[in-house]
């Protein structure tokens, strides 16, 4: 299983359980494993009863059916154009120009709408394509596989699967894959049947208009004609161009005449048609296999944000001392780390910052700081106004730290001016970042993602997160 396949089965899993984790938890401890990877290794787990990768199979496979039948679709259309608008039986002289326009226009205006789609990402997250895909898909199942779309959990798995392979970041490339396939189908289609019935028919070239100069065709031609000439396909000359005007008498050099504009049309059709298509379709197959392997997990949500808390915690507790600091019953009430492993939470050459806490907010981070201060002559700063902001940035420059550690409020709500300010903090070179998180009280699911969210936006490693629960002394 590729590590793509792996994060799509572990997204399979979210879906199955909604909002919040609510299967086993329990898989081999691995402490020197990483969250993801401890996730992947549950969601794997998991599979084994749920069968989520044997759905996804199974989808990939109707999915790749009806891009062969889609695709065969547009074959047969190709070479039914090509026959049904080109050699009627009730005459024996094509246009050449209306010929061209008729396959080739609307493959240009598909290409631009196509473009248009491609740069705007947003156009292709639609719930309802979501929805009719899902309706198409079980008249098929319910045609040859009965039974299977009245599975549990088949609906919210497929809708999982859609997601993920037809919205962002993958959608735009899938549906750019699908869209040149079709084209290229259908060009394939045109350009053989077009071979076929030029071999087994005679017709005649002939160009014709009311309102425009015979110059203009004339110059038309010489521009479609210069790269098949180049390429070493037979092309009409200026004579035989002036020769099939419609109304010119012209016996002589006809066999020519019908070699040249047949080569053209199907050196036309390969060249400014099926070739492109093909060129797209390859490039576009190859960015969705690199955007798959590039794909990552939105490890900041709220589901993963809670997982996290069940697989990795990343929790440390800090009681608060009374002024009797010498009751025994309150001094065991700090559950603070093991000192054999501060260091873990804290770094050696670290620089604590606080950001805009209040004053008890900024007392108690100056306790957890103390459980960890080597260097006793260090102090935290609080930043609380822009002239502080700018100062501390100026500072840090020159600051021989490497590692900066953040202490913010989690009930304070993650904005743009905080973001800003934290992402001028993380932009500077050479320094490795820290979120500690002060919780004095239970706040919404929704604020720990936030700021989750906000961290990963400013380039602070989630593992880099640690959340400090403040315990109320019962003698306060």
């Amino acid at each position: 299983m590729t590590l793509f396949e792996s994060r799509l089965l572990a997204e399979g899993l979210r879906a199955i359980e909604g909002e919040s984790p609510t299967l086993s938890t329990c898989i081999t401890e691995n402490n020197g494993s990483g969250f993801e990877t401890l996730l992947l290794d549950r969601a794997k787990l998991h599979d084994k009863k749920l069968q989520i990768s044997i759905r996804f199979t199974h989808f990939k496979k109707i999915t790749k059916n009806l891009y062969t039948l889609l695709a065969l679709l547009l074959f047969m259309l190709g070479t039914l154009g090509v026959k049904t608008i080109l050699f009627s039986e009730q005459s024996t002289e094509i246009n050449f120009f209306w010929a061209f326009s008729l396959f080739f226009v609307p493959n240009v205006f598909m290409l631009l709408v196509w473009l248009f789609v491609f740069f705007k990402e947003n156009l292709v997250q639609n719930s309802s394509l979501a929805r009719f895909s899902l309706a198409i898909i079980k008249q098929f199942e319910h045609r040859f596989n009965s039974g299977l779309t009245e599975q549990k959990n088949y609906g919210l798995l497929f809708h999982c699967y859609f997601d993920l392979h037809f919205s962002k970041p993958l959608g735009r490339y899938q549906l750019s894959k699908l869209t040149h396939l079709l084209w290229l189908s259908y060009f394939i289609g045109a350009t053989l049947m077009s071979v076929v019935m030029l071999a087994t028919h005679q017709v005649d070239f002939i160009w014709q208009t009311s309102i425009l100069s015979s110059d203009s065709f004339q110059t038309l031609t010489q521009l479609l004609a210069y790269l098949p000439q180049k390429l070493g396909f037979p092309v009409p000359s200026m004579l035989q161009i002036q020769q099939s005007h419609l109304g010119v008498e012209s016996i002589m050099d006809a066999e020519n005449r019908r070699l040249a504009w047949s080569s053209l049309l199907i050196s036309s059709l390969f060249l400014y048609g099926l070739l492109p298509r093909l060129l797209l379709f390859l490039l576009l197959s190859k960015q969705l296999k690199r955007k798959m392997q590039r794909y990552r997990l939105d490890l900041s949500s709220l589901y993963y944000v809670q997982l996290r808390q069940l697989l990795k915690p990343n929790k440390t507790t800090l009681g608060i001392i009374d002024a009797d600091a010498t009751s025994e019953g309150i001094k065991k009430e700090s559950h603070l780390p093991d000192p054999a492993h501060k260091v873990t939470a804290l770094p050696e050459n670290y620089y604590p910052i606080a950001i805009e806490l209040s004053s008890r907010q900024f007392s108690l981070a100056e306790k957890h700081l103390q459980q960890y201060n080597i260097d006793a002559g260090l102090s935290l700063i609080n930043v609380c106004d822009y002239q502080r902001q700018q100062q501390l940035l100026a500072g840090l420059k020159n600051s021989q730290s490497r590692t900066v550690c953040l202490y913010v409020s989690l009930e304070r709500l993650p904005d743009r001016g905080l973001k800003r300010f934290i992402s001028q903090l993380t932009s500077l070179p050479n320094k490795q970042f820290q979120l500690l998180l002060l919780i004095e009280k239970q706040q919404s699911k929704q604020r720990d993602s936030d700021w989750y969210q906000l961290a990963s936006e400013v380039g602070i490693k989630l593992d880099n997160i640690l959340h400090i629960e403040v315990k109320e002394s019962k003698n306060e």
